[in-house]
């Protein structure tokens, strides 16, 4: 009997359009439109000796500067309006769909290669490097993480069990590297057998455990610059248990 395709879910969805920055452009030449009249209108009073001596040129210099700086600001969300698509995004159970304009991207999560949840973005490598950030232009980041985190620990952490079997090492930091016979900090080589991870926050915290049976903390990462914390916590847990028999009562 064929097994039953699991029901799509949509979990979050996000439009980014390019009206705004079409509408704050025009607002931007009423702002140089106004300078003009402005000046215009010093310049007449000033014919008519109807302002204070003096008062002329700097009047003049500092409108001009603002009518530059509406200027510059029309030019920015004109070229902004003009390159931006409109575009949607949303999040479902079977991943994760981006529309620009015409276009449609797919990120599966059986693609999923590497995932960090950075302090500005969140960060999707696929395995044919594609990349996904999404900012907080989509809206609040921990909802995004929220569902984009259960699904990217399951994948990469299937990803770093293959690779220690393989005996192949995974890099998730520069100063944390995953092995076979176990983790690297700042080139130290931590056992299974010795080895503790926790995520408390936002801080992922390497221990080790000392002669006297307890455990003192080697080294604490803020977790935005670790990739595949989810995954790597999967496989770390359930490698000490193997490893840890007489802590975890295996």
């Amino acid at each position: 009997m064929a097994s039953a395709t699991p029901k799509t879910k949509l979990y979050v969805q996000a439009t980014l359009s390019r009206r705004p920055f079409f509408r704050r452009a025009w607002l931007s030449l009423l702002g140089v439109i106004i300078a003009i009249f402005a000046i215009w209108g010093l310049y007449e009073a000033s014919n008519l000796d109807k302002l204070p001596y003096g008062l002329w040129a700097p009047i003049t210099i500092v409108i001009a500067i603002g009518g530059l700086l509406f200027l510059i600001r029309a030019i920015v969300n004109f070229v902004r309006w003009f390159r931006t698509k409109n575009e949607t995004l949303k999040l479902f159970n079977q991943g994760i769909v981006r529309t620009r304009g015409d276009e449609t991207q797919k990120f599966g999560w059986g693609s999923l290669h590497t995932y960090r949840e950075g302090s500005r973005a969140l960060r999707l490598t696929m395995k044919n490097g594609q990349v996904l950030n999404i900012d907080k232009r989509y809206g609040d980041l921990d909802r995004w993480a929220q569902y984009i985190r259960r699904y990217a620990a399951q994948v990469t952490g299937v990803y770093i069990a293959r690779a220690i079997r393989e005996e192949r090492p995974v890099v998730l930091h520069p100063k944390l590297t995953v092995w076979p016979g176990g983790i690297e900090v700042d080139k130290k080589e931590i056992p299974w057998s010795e080895v503790d991870a926790r995520l408390v926050g936002k801080k992922l915290t390497i221990y080790q455990r000392a002669k006297s049976g307890g455990f003192q903390k080697v080294r604490q990462y803020n977790m935005h610059t670790v990739d595949n914390v989810g995954g790597f916590l999967e496989v770390a847990h359930s490698t000490m248990k193997n490893h840890q028999r007489d802590r975890f009562g295996v």
